[in-house]
C-alpha cells in the first residue's frame, strides 16, 4: 500500500487560487495544462516550469495539435506566462484573468463547505487535546523512563517543520499549535473577511460576471465584450448550445470564426445569423444535422449584408421636415412695351 508523505514533496499554493481555478470556466484541455504546470512549478518548489517540447502536454492527454492552441489561449487570458519556448509559470494575479466563472458557481455554498470542513478541524483540535492533557497526567509520573521517552518525542516533532497548513500532529504541545493556526493563512479563513460587506466576495471577484444561463437574452449579449477572445469565446459557446451535442469547436470552427473576425461582421450579427441557421434548417433524414460553424457562416455573412444596405438605405433617407419648401416667384402683370412707356414718361418727367 502506498503511503504518501509531505517530505516527498507537495504543491504549496495558496487556497485562494485553487478557488479560482475551480470557479473559472476552464475546459478540460486547459485544466489539464494548468495542472502539469502547477506540478512543474510550485511542486518543483519554484515559480516557473520549463516544459522543452509541446509533446510534453501528451503526458497529460493533450495532444500536440491541442496544445498549442489551448496554451496561447490560456495566455491571452493571462492565467500563465509563457515565453514563446519552454518557460511556463502561473499568474498569481487572479484578478487579471480573462475566464469567465462556472454558470453554477455560488460563492456562499462554498463559503459553507469551508466551515464544514473548519469545524471538523476544530473538533479533531479539541479531542487531540484531551489526549494531550492525559499525556500531561502520565508526565508527572514518576517514572524516568516515560520523562526521557515524551522528551525526546517532542524534539523531533518540534524539528519536523513540513507541515504548510500548520495542521496538528498528535503529540505535539498546545502553545506550538495555537501559533502555527494564527500564522497560518492557507487553511483557515478570517472571520472578518467571512463576514464583510460584500458577503466574503474578494474585491477581485466583485466585477466578474458569471457565465449565463442556457438561454441568451439580447440584452445580455449585447453587454459581450467585443474583444476577439471573447467574441471567439461567446460564437462558441452560441454554436455548441444551439447543436446540443459537444464540449469544444474544432480547428475549422476556429478558422470559421477568425474570419468572422477578420471580416468585421458584429458580435450580434453573428449570434442571430447562428440562431437562423438552426432554427431554419430542415434535416433531410435523422442524422442529417449541422456539423461546422461554416455552415452557419454562410448565414451570417448574408445577414450582415443586409444589414449593411439596411444602414446605408436609412442614412441615405432625408426626412419630411429637412425638405426645404419651393418658393413660388409671381408672374409679372406687366408686357414688356409697357415697361418702355412707363420708363419714357418716367424720363419725359425728370428732364421737364
Amino acid at each position: 500500500m502506498v503511503s504518501p508523505q509531505l517530505k516527498d514533496g507537495f504543491i504549496g499554493i495558496a487556497n485562494s487560487i485553487w478557488d479560482e481555478i475551480i470557479s473559472r470556466k476552464f475546459t478540460e484541455r486547459q485544466q489539464k495544462i494548468l495542472k502539469l504546470i502547477l506540478r512543474l512549478s510550485y511542486g518543483c518548489q519554484k515559480k516557473s516550469a520549463t516544459i522543452p517540447l509541446l509533446t510534453n502536454f501528451e503526458l497529460c492527454g493533450v495532444r500536440i495539435q491541442d496544445a498549442k492552441k489551448e496554451i496561447t489561449y490560456l495566455k491571452q487570458c493571462k492565467v500563465i506566462e509563457w515565453d514563446g519556448k519552454q518557460i511556463y509559470s502561473l499568474n498569481k494575479n487572479y484578478d487579471e484573468w480573462r475566464v469567465s466563472l462556472v454558470k453554477e458557481w455560488n460563492e456562499e455554498k462554498f463559503k459553507e463547505l469551508i466551515s464544514i470542513n473548519l469545524a471538523v478541524y476544530k473538533v479533531t483540535k479539541s479531542v487531540s487535546e484531551q489526549a494531550g492533557d492525559k499525556l500531561g497526567s502520565y508526565e508527572k509520573c514518576k517514572s524516568v523512563v516515560t520523562k526521557s521517552v515524551s522528551g525526546d518525542l517532542r524534539k523531533v516533532e518540534v524539528k519536523e517543520d513540513e507541515n504548510p497548513c500548520g495542521s496538528k500532529d498528535e503529540g505535539t504541545p498546545k502553545d506550538m499549535f495555537k501559533d502555527n493556526i494564527k500564522d497560518s493563512s492557507c487553511c483557515l479563513t478570517p472571520d472578518i473577511e467571512i463576514n464583510s460587506k460584500d458577503e466574503g466576495i474578494p474585491s477581485s471577484r466583485q466585477g466578474t460576471v458569471p457565465a449565463t444561463s442556457e438561454t441568451d437574452t439580447d440584452s445580455e449579449q449585447n453587454e459581450i465584450s467585443s474583444s476577439d477572445i471573447d467574441y471567439r469565446q461567446a460564437v462558441a459557446d452560441k454554436y455548441l448550445r444551439r447543436r446540443g451535442k459537444g464540449l469544444e469547436i474544432t480547428i475549422a470552427d476556429d478558422q470559421a470564426i477568425d474570419e468572422l473576425i477578420k471580416e468585421g461582421v458584429p458580435l450580434q450579427t453573428a449570434l442571430d445569423g447562428i440562431d437562423q441557421a438552426f432554427d431554419n434548417f430542415k434535416p433531410k433524414h435523422k442524422r442529417d444535422e449541422i456539423r461546422s460553424v461554416s455552415y452557419c457562416a454562410t448565414i451570417i455573412f448574408s445577414l450582415h449584408a443586409l444589414r449593411e444596405v439596411d444602414s446605408k438605405s436609412k442614412e441615405d433617407e432625408t426626412p419630411l421636415d429637412e425638405v426645404e419648401p419651393e418658393i413660388e416667384v409671381p408672374t409679372s402683370e406687366y408686357t414688356q412695351v409697357d415697361i418702355q412707356n412707363m420708363l419714357a414718361k418716367l424720363r419725359a418727367k425728370q428732364g421737364g
